[in-house]
């Protein structure tokens, strides 16, 4: 083969894995940034061992708000009826509650002894 030819033959694929590389994709759409875009309001959920920081949590129904667990330790949270489910991997979400009522919610990840006492209560309003 022709110099020539080899060297237009990898400046092709040079360019090509440029291309490739910069036309990626766009990771930020499910990053956390976004999410918060979603919602004006934010509730922070703390999570230590065998407790949540407040017995009991409030929103407002049809109002979009981004639910956060910040945890020390390995715990999780779940509220089937309204779609929510936080653990270390999802650590927020934005859920849209339509119905006014009070949900409990425990920690979802065995955490220790006091695991079965980790409960609080989210009442949509």
């Amino acid at each position: 083969m022709k110099r020539s030819s080899l060297w237009t033959l990898s400046s092709f694929f040079i360019i090509m894995i440029v291309l490739l590389v910069a036309c990626g994709g766009n990771k930020e759409q499910n990053s956390p940034a976004s999410a918060s875009a979603a919602a004006d309001t934010e509730l922070v959920i703390q999570a230590t061992n065998y407790k949540f920081d407040q017995p009991e949590y409030r929103i407002k129904a049809g109002e979009p708000v981004r639910i956060v667990l910040d945890s020390s330790g390995n715990h999780g949270l779940a509220v089937k009826e309204l779609g929510l489910s936080l653990d270390p991997n999802t650590k927020e979400q934005v859920i849209t509650p339509e119905k006014p009522g009070t949900y409990e919610f425990q920690c979802t990840i065995m955490c220790g002894p006091g695991h079965r006492d980790m409960k609080a209560v989210l009442i949509v309003e």
